[in-house]
């Protein structure tokens, strides 16, 4: 088991494990994303003044990673921050 935090905001050169916790687009096939960007809080939390801290919803790029951790295609999706599961082992690219 992957040792990972839940509910944080994650920083460019994370990687995340993104499943139906997080957004029910991700319930079938979880996703894992290497964040790219600095993740920026939902249009509905931003009009509301909350940063990506205090947003509920997120807006994470960066690169979907395939089985063997290869970059497969970069992405920009929408997903419950308390759903983000930040991976802790993954070491930070170069």
């Amino acid at each position: 088991m992957v040792p990972v935090m839940i509910g944080i905001v994650p920083q460019p050169g994370q990687t995340v494990h993104l499943t139906g916790d997080a957004s029910p687009q991700f319930r079938d096939q979880p996703l894992r994303l290497l964040i790219t960007e600095p993740p920026l809080p939902s249009t509905v939390d931003a009009a509301q003044g909350r940063p990506a801290e205090r947003a509920a919803w997120l807006l994470l790029t960066g690169w979907e990673l395939g089985p063997r951790g290869q970059r497969v295609v970069r992405r920009t999706v929408s997903v419950r921050t308390s759903g983000v599961a930040v991976d802790q082992t993954a070491p930070l690219p170069r």
